[in-house]
């Protein structure tokens, strides 16, 4: 009887651990016009080249990605919208946190919910 119950419990642990987080690992990226909206960037030139295209520190997070600034959603590919973090720029749609990269969270901003950096 205890040989059973442990090795319940053994499978109980292993499916456990086995779940993990089922969020993606990758931010959604959507090519518009040459640029990559919501890659990850080092400088602009890995964002097509435009001013202030890549986003880095704050709520776009240390490792920076390409968000151009935006004047409207129209500015924005699909599936990203113009959201006012310190300025607007174009941030990636979601309906909960499972949507967004790990280490990042959905958030409703700007009456859309878009994924940002802890």
């Amino acid at each position: 009887m205890r040989h059973l119950a442990a090795s319940i419990l053994l499978a109980a642990i292993a499916t456990v651990a086995a779940c993990g987080d089922d969020r993606n690992a990758d931010r959604p990226v959507t090519d518009l016009n040459g640029v990559p909206y919501g890659a990850t960037c080092n400088g602009e030139g890995d964002c097509g080249g435009g001013t202030d295209s890549c986003c880095i520190g704050g709520k776009c997070s240390a490792d920076g990605w390409c968000s151009p600034k935006c004047a409207s959603d129209q500015d924005c590919p699909e599936g990203f919208f113009c959201i006012d973090h310190s300025g607007t720029r174009c941030f990636a749609a979601c309906s909960d946190d499972r949507d967004c990269p790990i280490d990042w969270i959905c958030e409703d901003k700007s009456g859309h919910k878009t994924c940002r950096y802890k």
